[in-house]
């Protein structure tokens, strides 16, 4: 279609991420579509409506989103000019079922949903994740739009102690287990380009549920626990005089310098150069300062 543009901000095993801006005027229902997997589509800004078989139409802006299953049959109407843009996330079956449920058609979307979906489209866009983190930050977006609050965190029980949802201690002590197996891999091996699918394999897990075990575990994502390493393999790298910062990155693992140079400062307040080029008393200046 002429009034779409669409651009893929990543295409991986478990998600893939899209952009999309439709410049249409005011109109009726266009020619039937047909959803090639499971999707939710978040709008950020405009309106539009979705008109399924059977069913109401549905109004998608920025406080409703829609979900729609593989195969799913739809057609879209704009009830207004000025267009729309909206960031899709689609996801296998098997994933879809975890993540989204039997949720179809019109969900409501949480504020924490729409900034988790604008933090992703961002960082995309900006090429400041890798595959696993795109991974990762993909499908935890996608469990904020469909409702999931928990965010991998573990939930208090609820007054008088029944009916809660924090692990029991047989489920506790399998999530402990399952996250050091991940972080054995992981330490063993941080400059491979590791993929959430994979570790999930590994470890017996779904992504996304790996992905939620391993924040409530650790408190921070399984990208976050990789980057450390890998950040730890450069400096490592750099305390032994390799001073060639392009190669130190990419031999740890990074992506790019860019995505190098965040990461390392993220994580040890100062950048590659700083810890090449200061002494030790330098370094710890300016670590002080970045966590002052």
């Amino acid at each position: 279609m002429s009034h779409l543009r669409a651009a893929v901000l990543h295409a991986g095993e478990t998600a893939r991420v899209t952009d999309v801006a439709c410049s249409a005027p005011r109109s009726g229902c266009g020619e039937p579509e047909h959803a090639g997997a499971a999707v939710a589509i978040v709008p950020r800004r405009g309106i539009f409506q979705v008109h399924r078989p059977g069913g109401e139409p549905v109004a998608a802006d920025a406080t409703c989103a829609v979900v729609l299953g593989a195969g799913d049959e739809y057609r879209v109407s704009h009830p207004a000019d000025g267009g729309d843009r909206c960031t899709t996330i689609g996801v296998p079956n098997a994933q879809a079922e975890e993540i989204l449920g039997r949720r179809r058609g019109a969900v409501r979307l949480a504020p924490r949903a729409q900034l988790a979906v604008a933090a992703l489209v961002r960082s995309l866009a900006r090429r400041a994740l890798d595959g696993l983190e795109a991974e990762e930050a993909a499908l935890l977006a996608l469990g904020a739009v469909a409702g999931d609050e928990r965010g991998g965190a573990v939930q208090a029980p609820r007054a008088g102690g029944a009916g809660g949802t924090r692990p029991g201690r047989a489920a506790r002590a399998t999530r402990r287990r399952r996250v050091a197996e991940v972080r054995a891999l992981l330490a063993a091996d941080p400059a491979r380009p590791w993929r959430l699918a994979d570790i999930g394999r590994a470890v017996h897990c779904s992504p996304y549920h790996l992905a939620r075990q391993f924040r409530a575990e650790t408190g921070t994502s399984v990208g976050g626990h990789l980057a450390r390493l890998r950040a730890g393999l450069a400096l490592d790298r750099l305390a032994d005089g390799d001073d060639d910062l392009a190669r130190v990155g990419l031999d740890a693992g990074f992506a790019h310098h860019s995505h190098f140079t965040a990461r390392f400062r993220a994580v040890f307040g100062i950048t590659p150069s700083q810890a090449r080029d200061g002494d030790v008393r330098t370094i710890a200046t300016a670590a002080a300062a970045a966590r002052a």
